[in-house]
């Protein structure tokens, strides 16, 4: 078995090993573009805070639904901006 097969194998494996643990976490974790895109959320999370997925995937995280919580406008506003910041940097 040369290495392409190999990877072939392995990566489908750990990437099944990655999603149980990533989806299992009761703390929030997500993933998310250097721009603030967010791309997804763990399962566990998003259940708990009955919040679909479909609401929150592929918005700007201070556009998500969580936007709308306890956590004030500013602290999204400027999340946003230090994102931007960041991304022009890459």
């Amino acid at each position: 078995m040369d290495k392409l097969q190999k990877v072939k194998v392995v990566l489908p494996e750990s990437e099944e090993w990655f999603r149980g643990i990533f989806n299992q976490t009761l703390g929030f974790i997500g993933l998310m573009e250097p721009i603030g895109i967010f791309m997804e959320g763990n399962q566990a999370a998003l259940e708990f805070a009955e919040i679909g997925s479909s609401k929150v995937i592929r918005c700007h995280l201070w556009e998500g639904c969580w936007s709308d919580s306890s956590l004030n406008v500013e602290t999204f506003l400027l999340l946003g901006e230090r994102l931007g910041i960041f991304a022009q940097s890459l």
